[in-house]
């Protein structure tokens, strides 16, 4: 049974809230909390295994409460929020919630039998079931801020999966990178200490509620130095470019430019990080970086394992620092991904990997 405390400052709201959990198979609300101070104290006290969170509140506002709750007793929030979804939609709010940690950023649903109601009460039962499968480590907490650049130095490497030393540097012409559920934050970490004339294009795969992947490039843009875009098809793949799937499309590399493709779901995700490793294994071989992120399920793996074989570079984000352990653990446990860095590690990774593209190399 899936316990969740349910934390919305209206009493109808809340109201709502379990009509729409009561309607979820294995789980059941195990208390309420009309404000982040009050949220704050019952998680403590009752040890949930979810929370669902609003954001403004008296007291104590949803951000500072699930800051606290990640500091103290880390527990799995999705936020649902009527500033999010819509074109009225705070994608800063959202974004901020998704670095400190919460699992998911959901619109509040409207009144019950209006369009759309159902489709988003689905929205927020799957995002509540889900907690069921996640393997959720240790401290679960929210991945660091955004650092600013670190000094140039060898990049670190973990070595249970393939022991070493630094990676060999000026190895690859492209990073592919899928991400899912605690993936914008981990995306943030990692391209904010990169240079501004990273020498490599990097395609990022992200699992993310539509309407919201313009808002990411926007965000991410904000904190590094490289040029972050929302992918079009046909465009050359450029240095120190930071290409985002659309909703969708699934996307890849061909003849050194992006490919954009309306090809069906892989696994239920468009766009698939398998899709996009398998692309750029085919298009860049042994030149060709592959490295997997936080987040639910198995995406990314099957390409990944094809980056290897081709001897390129791959790897998967570490148990301490994912939100959410499972993509990268199957991409350990399956043998795709050759190594696990801690998030902190993944910069000094892609400089190495990246510096003197386009010379001779190998992985």
């Amino acid at each position: 049974m899936i316990r969740c405390l349910v934390v919305d400052d209206s009493r109808a709201f809340r109201a709502v809230l379990r009509r729409i959990l009561a309607c979820a198979p294995g789980v059941e609300v195990v208390g309420e909390a009309s404000d982040g101070r009050e949220a704050v104290s019952l998680v403590r006290a009752l040890r949930p295994d979810v929370v669902t969170m609003d954001v403004r509140m008296p007291n104590l506002d949803g951000l500072e409460a699930l800051a606290q709750i990640m500091r103290s007793a880390p527990t799995p929030v999705v936020v649902v929020s009527g500033e999010a979804g819509g074109p009225g939609q705070n994608l800063n709010l959202s974004f901020r919630a998704l670095q400190l940690g919460a699992i998911e950023v959901l619109p509040k649903p409207r009144d019950p039998g209006t369009p759309g109601f159902e489709r988003q009460a689905e929205a927020i039962r799957q995002a509540v079931r889900a907690v069921a499968g996640l393997v959720l480590v240790g401290r679960r907490r929210p991945l660091p801020a955004p650092a600013p650049a670190a000094p140039n130095g060898p990049a670190p490497r973990r070595g249970p999966r393939e022991p070493g030393g630094p990676p060999p540097t000026g190895v690859v012409d492209a990073v592919a990178i899928a991400a899912s559920t605690g993936g914008p934050a981990a995306l943030a970490t990692i391209l904010a200490p990169l240079p501004g004339d990273l020498a490599v294009p990097v395609l990022v795969t992200q699992h993310i509620a539509p309407g919201f992947e313009g808002g990411l490039a926007r965000w991410l843009g904000g904190v590094t130095r490289l040029d972050v875009k929302l992918a079009e098809d046909g465009e050359p793949l450029a240095p120190a470019t930071v290409y985002l799937a659309k909703d969708g499309r699934h996307l890849g590399a061909a003849r050194r430019r992006v490919r954009l493709s309306d090809e069906p779901p892989v696994h239920g995700f468009r766009p698939s990080g398998t899709h996009l490793f398998a692309s750029v294994a085919r298009e860049f071989g042994a030149r060709a970086a592959g490295i997997v992120l936080s987040g639910m399920g198995s995406d990314g793996a099957e390409g990944l394992a094809l980056v290897r074989a081709a001897g390129g570079y791959t790897a998967a984000q570490s148990a301490a620092t994912s939100v959410v352990f499972g993509m990268p653990r199957v991409a350990l446990e399956s043998g795709a991904a050759a190594h696990e860095l801690d998030v902190e590690e993944i910069p000094r990774v892609i400089e190495a990997l990246a510096a003197g593209a386009g010379g001779e190399g190998g992985a």
